[in-house]
């Protein structure tokens, strides 16, 4: 049952941290100094585990799974906040903007489906990475696809 609650937690605080990245519009800290922070805090756990009598390998593994489970919590607001930002505003701005909605998409999609790849590799799942690596491969072809129906319906339309 604590397992469960501390899972729950550990959820929560790295939405709430990325939901407060995206909102301030830039990293809370450096993406630098975030990911050193985080390699010596996983080198900190396992050696401070490892002395306490636990098994390296396990516990490393055990920790490896929960940084990738990190990643991909950190990684859903922005997917699904670019989603809705692509569907969600109107062409107020002019009609072309669009076209910038779509490429801020792409951007945001594939850097997700990298960390998606990160994350397999991390907790030793080829099956997540290949996803990844499917999702990386195919994401620009989508957005191209969506930008041409979008042109030549404007085009349709404006031929009436």
């Amino acid at each position: 049952m604590i397992f469960e609650i501390l899972t729950a937690v550990y959820a929560a605080l790295v939405l709430a941290y990325a939901f407060w990245n995206i909102k301030r519009g830039s990293f809370v800290v450096g993406l630098g100094k975030f990911v050193v922070c985080a390699v010596v805090a996983f080198l900190a756990l396992v050696g401070v585990l490892y002395f306490r009598g636990n098994d390296l390998w396990p516990t490393a593994l055990a920790l490896m799974k929960i940084g990738a489970a990190g990643v991909l919590f950190a990684g859903i607001p922005p997917m699904i906040a670019a989603t809705i930002g692509l569907f969600r505003f109107g062409d107020e701005y002019g009609s072309n903007i669009f076209y910038v909605r779509n490429h801020i998409t792409g951007i945001v999609d594939t850097v997700s489906s990298l960390v998606m790849m990160v994350a397999g590799l991390l907790i030793l799942r080829i099956d997540l990475a290949a996803v990844g690596f499917f999702f990386f491969m195919f994401i620009p072809f989508t957005g191209g696809a969506l930008a041409n129906s979008y042109y030549y319906v404007n085009q349709r339309r404006s031929e009436r």
